[in-house]
């Protein structure tokens, strides 16, 4: 938007110029005439100029092309995390759960007393009843027996609600991934300290900054951010492990880019591009696939910069390695090319507009 800004105050401040030169001694004689020394043979060439330079500016100004959207994979979820109260909530401020009844409550038998009086009794004569006489017919039921009473069953013991922590560095970082899925802010952030505490090796540092650069960044902290990525870098140059250093490469790059710092982008998508290429010559799918990622991260960058031509190149690069991995295997790239295609059309209008 700054720039938008500058280019349009630059565009009137010479269309004024323009003027100038074209009316000298005009409105009513308030603008001097200006002296053009040795070009007043060309007085009419200048304004022109001048004027025809204004209306690229401010073309170029208006016409800007919009941000493109990013495409990142780790911790995408992570936004507006409430570390402080999960962390610190208190436990007992959880509701208490309903006791959960025994399976065999209230199926006891109730203890028997004396057997009831088989008829009752309207009136009290002094007499004893005599005692029932019991017969046994044959083919008759057996008299039912009293069931003896049902012990319940002892309540199994809970299990813990949560696991431990992880001791193992990956373990940990999956389990930062797995709340992060879960949509977990609490859990995700005491993961994402418990990585780094875990980080031992250089590999493993760059990817615990790594990792608080992408929690950083999803909440806006653009400052720690850039803070946490540079930490990566300089951890990932120390591994020789150019995938590695790739990734930090374009995460550097990312940033510098949305601060338009384009000289800063650029810099680091192409160190990131060259890595790319080395490593994606006979690699893998997904080696490939990085490669034109970062070749439209480039072509982006450049683009802003005023180097359509060559960001054309980069996007054309780019849709021939997504053609190449969606023919064997357009379940997976198919939507990379997809996109891919688009953002070349879209450039290639724009050049030709």
């Amino acid at each position: 938007m700054l720039g938008r800004i500058i280019g349009l105050v630059l565009a009137l401040a010479l269309w004024a110029v323009a003027y100038v030169i074209l009316n000298p001694g005009g409105l009513d004689g308030q603008i001097p005439a200006v002296a053009l020394g040795a070009f007043e043979g060309a007085r009419l060439g200048v304004g022109v100029a001048a004027g025809l330079l204004g209306t690229a500016i401010a073309a170029a100004a208006l016409l800007r092309a919009p941000e493109r959207p990013k495409a990142r994979d780790p911790l995408a979820p992570l936004i507006d995390i409430a570390q402080s109260q999960d962390a610190e909530r208190d436990p007992s401020d959880e509701p208490t759960p309903f006791a959960t009844p025994s399976p065999t409550a209230g199926l006891q038998a109730p203890p028997l007393d004396a057997e009831p009086a088989p008829f009752p009794l309207a009136l009290d004569t002094g007499v004893q009843p005599a005692p029932p006489i019991a017969v046994h017919a044959e083919g008759a039921p057996e008299p039912a027996v009293a069931a003896a009473p049902v012990e319940p069953e002892p309540e199994p013991t809970p299990e813990p609600s949560e696991a431990p922590p992880p001791d193992d560095f990956d373990a940990a970082r999956a389990a930062l991934r797995r709340h992060a899925q879960d949509e977990a802010w609490g859990p995700a952030a005491l993961a994402l300290r418990r990585v780094g505490a875990l980080a031992q090796d250089d590999r493993e540092h760059a990817l615990a900054a790594q990792d608080a650069g992408d929690f950083a960044r999803a909440q806006g902290k653009t400052d720690d951010a850039i803070e946490a990525y540079d930490l990566a870098l300089a951890h990932a140059r120390l591994t020789d492990q150019p995938e590695l250093i790739a990734d930090a490469l374009i995460n550097v790059g990312d940033m510098a880019y949305e601060e338009h710092r384009l000289d800063a982008a650029v810099t680091s998508y192409e160190a990131a591009v060259a890595l790319r290429r080395d490593v994606a010559q006979g690699g893998t799918a997904e080696a490939r696939r990085a490669l034109s990622i970062a070749l439209e991260r480039l072509a982006d960058a450049r683009e802003d910069r005023g180097h359509r031509s060559r960001a054309l190149d980069l996007y054309r690069e780019s849709e021939a390695l997504a053609a190449e991995l969606a023919l064997a295997d357009a379940g997976r790239y198919g939507a990379d090319l997809a996109s891919t295609r688009q953002r070349l059309e879209e450039l290639e209008a724009r050049i030709q507009a």
